[in-house]
């Protein structure tokens, strides 16, 4: 596990991932508290799609990248 947090395209991944799912996952627990929010949902949700896929392919290069890696 270790040698896959020290790979740079992992921990870019890991930061897109959270840079689009804790402003998503704030907002909607605070739009369960005050509904008026909601519309601040459909901005965040674009941010999630535009971040979520591009830290799906840095994980799966930083995958690949760690086991090519450790054949060698």
């Amino acid at each position: 596990m270790k040698r896959y947090l020290k790979n740079r395209w992992v921990r870019i991944a890991i930061a897109l991932f959270a840079l689009g799912s804790v402003p998503l996952a704030a907002v909607a627990f605070f739009v369960l508290v005050a509904p008026w929010a909601a519309p601040a949902l459909v901005v965040l949700e674009g941010l999630w799609l535009v971040t979520l896929w591009p830290a799906v392919l840095c994980l799966a290069g930083g995958i690949v990248q760690v086991r090519g890696q450790a054949k060698q």
